[in-house]
């Protein structure tokens, strides 16, 4: 196809899933194709609205993609500098990722702008989180107005979908999953964990589960109902293991102070992809406890890796996880209920044939499937 896409939203080196999932995007779509170009960040949160130590990491723009940074958020106009600027490319979509309210009135002033300047362009706001996590009735207006300006929205998972449908019944609403996207080598769990410097234990002492939480301890991650279901596991089971990987935010913080339980790793900081890969690869299953959820990129990481995931009925999981035959799942919220599926994962022997299930999903949600798909929610045919 030969009409013009371009995507809109930060690309690595910051720090998130969002960008990881932008230049995945623009990836695939150049490989269905589509050859996006990339309109991203000179700056991204002001940092006293970040909690972590840094929004970006080291390195540049990707090399293999045009990318130009034209977006500030610290100034809201340059959204609108930015719709001129890609409306003279004469593009037949635009794909706007949606996370939160702080960047509301940036996206409307750029889907405005490119309503003025390209108005034959369909301007698609693909939403990661309808609301934010912590959302409040400002924050619920924000979006409003914000994704009201779209022509087309996409949502990554049923719940979310309904609300949009709901919300703008004028506007097509598309139902676009988080891809999951394969990695070109995946390392045997040995040779992982051997490179993660993780004992095995003498020959002959029993070898308990690998259990990884990752990605940054937030309050909605349920980070502190898995370490308490993680107790009961123990109890259970003594050579469980757990890993908590990623940034700490907010209370959370108190966890560098030491003092983990038995059986738990802090690898807490940002863990670059590399080492993520080689925790996942490492792990015996990925356990996301979240107690509500729109999407999760973990999830999607753990089918890429073809390694089960136990975690919660919330929405952002139930659109990936298939009960019993790739993870486990239980009500949000309940630790023994946590604890009970991780346990029985262990006693069972669950985890080769689960990892079966695992790697047979992944085929489902491929990052050329969710190009097409974009591509299709912005009225494109790839």
């Amino acid at each position: 196809m030969r009409e013009a896409v371009v995507l809109v939203g930060p690309v690595p080196p910051y720090r998130s899933g969002i960008a990881d999932q932008t230049v995945r995007l623009a990836r695939a779509l150049s490989r269905v194709g589509a050859d996006p170009s990339v309109v991203t960040f000179r700056r991204l949160y002001p940092g006293f609205l970040y909690p972590g130590a840094s929004d970006r990491g080291p390195g540049e723009l990707p090399r293999d993609l045009p990318v130009e940074a034209l977006l500030d958020g610290w100034r809201p106009l340059s959204f609108r500098a930015a719709a001129r600027s890609i409306a003279s490319r004469g593009p037949a979509l635009v794909v706007v990722p949606w996370w939160t309210a702080f960047f509301g009135p940036h996206v409307e002033l750029l889907l405005a702008g490119l309503s003025r300047h390209a108005p034959s362009a369909a301007r698609l706001v693909l939403c990661h989180n309808v609301v934010d996590h912590e959302a409040s009735r400002l924050k619920r207006l924000v979006a409003s107005r914000a994704l009201g300006r779209a022509s087309h929205l996409a949502a990554q998972n049923s719940r979310d979908a309904e609300a949009l449908r709901s919300a703008f019944p004028a506007l097509p609403v598309a139902l676009v999953p988080h891809p999951s996207e394969p990695r070109s080598r995946l390392l045997p769990r040995g040779e992982a964990r051997h490179l993660l410097g993780l004992s095995e234990g003498a020959a002959g002492e029993e070898r308990g589960p690998l259990f990884l939480f990752s990605g940054l301890l937030r309050p909605y991650k349920g980070w502190d109902l898995l370490l308490e279901a993680f107790a009961a596991v123990r109890r259970e089971v003594p050579a469980a293991r757990l890993v908590l990987a990623g940034e700490p935010w907010g209370d959370a913080r108190r966890l560098r102070e030491g003092g983990l339980p038995d059986g738990v790793r802090g690898e807490l900081r940002y863990l670059a992809e590399e080492e993520r890969d080689l925790w996942l690869d490492a792990c015996d299953a990925v356990v996301c406890p979240y107690r509500d959820a729109t999407g999760s990129g973990i999830a999607a990481d753990a089918l890429a890796h073809g390694r089960p995931l136990i975690g919660t009925r919330v929405a952002g999981l139930l659109e990936v996880v298939e009960e019993g035959v790739s993870g486990l799942l239980v009500p949000p919220g309940d630790p023994g209920a946590l604890a009970a599926a991780m346990v029985r994962f262990a006693k069972e022997g669950l985890g080769e044939a689960l990892e079966r299930g695992a790697a047979a999903r992944r085929a489902l949600f491929s990052p050329e499937a969710h190009a097409r798909a974009v591509l299709a929610a912005g009225g494109l045919a790839a």
